[in-house]
């Protein structure tokens, strides 16, 4: 049913490119998905949310999963033994393709709560506007068109004296 010889040759550079897809999300996972849930967790004065990279861990998984299932398949083992890995892969790509569908959901739901919870929406901070995230800032006072949002924090960080 599965050519042997074909999936080890598609492994040759499947793994490495799967590695390196597996990589990119656990980054986007650690360097913005983590980051905002933590500040708005914390309060902290700005925060940058990504409603696209929801779908980042579901990326990793899946690409993990692939290298599973064609290792297994390259070897070759039983199909009993790869049949609850191969569910898994495709349970990883149908909870990809959910989490994709849902970020317009994702991205109305954050638009609708931040503010409940005291952040004012800024199109003005360096890198934006872009289709990809939002920011958001505590004070208005702090959406100065150009800066960014270390500046932010080292505003709301730095004692203001008003005379």
């Amino acid at each position: 049913m599965f050519d042997v010889q074909k999936i080890r040759k598609t492994l040759v550079w499947g793994v490495p490119l799967y590695l390196g897809l597996t990589v990119g999300s656990v980054l986007m996972v650690v360097h913005m998905i983590v980051p905002a849930i933590e500040g708005v967790a914390q309060r902290v004065p700005a925060v940058r949310i990504s409603p696209s990279a929801q779908v980042a861990p579901f990326i990793g998984i899946c690409c993990v999963l692939g290298i599973v299932v064609a290792s297994m398949r390259a070897v070759p083992f039983s199909d009993a033994r790869i049949k609850p890995f191969e569910r898994a892969f495709i349970a990883s790509i149908v909870a990809g393709g959910l989490s994709m569908l849902l970020i317009p959901v994702t991205a109305a739901v954050v638009r609708f709560n931040m503010p409940s919870l005291g952040y004012s929406i800024c199109s003005d901070l360096q890198g934006h506007p872009t289709l990809w995230f939002t920011d958001w800032v505590r004070d208005p006072a702090w959406c100065v068109k150009g800066k960014s949002l270390d500046w932010v924090n080292e505003q709301a960080s730095t004692p203001h004296v008003k005379p």
